[in-house]
């Protein structure tokens, strides 16, 4: 079973993406923070990070600007799902290769249909 982690700092998104992908046969690892996201990333190491950029602490950008950086981890599939859609976060996460990005709110079909791009 795919192991993905979802981080973002809305308890009610966390838990409606965790429902949707559990139903698809994922297993789920859910962070509040991108620093608590880390954490879990270290403890188990997921298939697929799907993250917010704008949180308390540190952004979803960073976060996976920190994973680029360490051998074990920069190959780990990230998808953005924010709100905040600009050209200058845009052009990061394509320069983070990353798998994908989606403006909040999304279909479940878009969702599942990156999840499945960017896992499978």
């Amino acid at each position: 079973m795919k192991k993905i982690l979802l981080i973002d700092d809305t308890v009610q998104i966390l838990e409606e993406l965790k429902d949707i992908l559990e139903m698809e046969n994922y297993e789920i690892v859910t962070s509040s923070s991108a620093e608590e996201g880390l954490s879990q990333i270290v403890l188990e190491i997921p298939d697929l990070i799907i993250t917010d950029i704008q949180m308390s602490g540190i952004s979803g950008l960073e976060l996976v600007r920190n994973l680029r950086s360490y051998d074990g981890y920069k190959d780990i599939p990230v998808v953005i799902l924010t709100a905040n859609v600009s050209r200058a976060n845009v052009k990061e996460a394509k320069s983070l290769n990353m798998q994908g990005f989606l403006k909040k709110p999304c279909s479940i079909e878009e969702l599942l249909t990156m999840v499945d791009r960017a896992i499978n």
